[in-house]
């Protein structure tokens, strides 16, 4: 079983649908998040969560600027780094 995300993560997921919506709830804008609820990728300390490709560097880029924000790390896995 999954552990239950950390308040910092739950936080941080809450955020992110303030640019763009949940997939889960894409009515007007389609979502640039592949699967959705967001917070099921979600698990203790840890979120792995996809990207539709076409809109893959703009989310990214501000998935990470939000998690910077908050003080949280993120990592690409596609370019094996830490994303600023």
């Amino acid at each position: 079983m999954a552990e239950p995300p950390s308040e910092r993560l739950t936080a941080y997921v809450a955020a992110l649908p303030k640019q763009w919506c949940d997939i889960t709830e894409d009515e007007e804008e389609p979502s640039p998040w592949s699967a959705g609820p967001l917070i099921e990728s979600a698990s203790g300390p840890l979120m792995y969560f996809g990207m539709a490709w076409s809109r893959a560097e703009e989310a990214l880029t501000y998935a990470a600027d939000v998690a910077d924000s908050m003080g949280l790390i993120c990592f690409d896995v596609q370019e094996n780094r830490l994303r600023p």
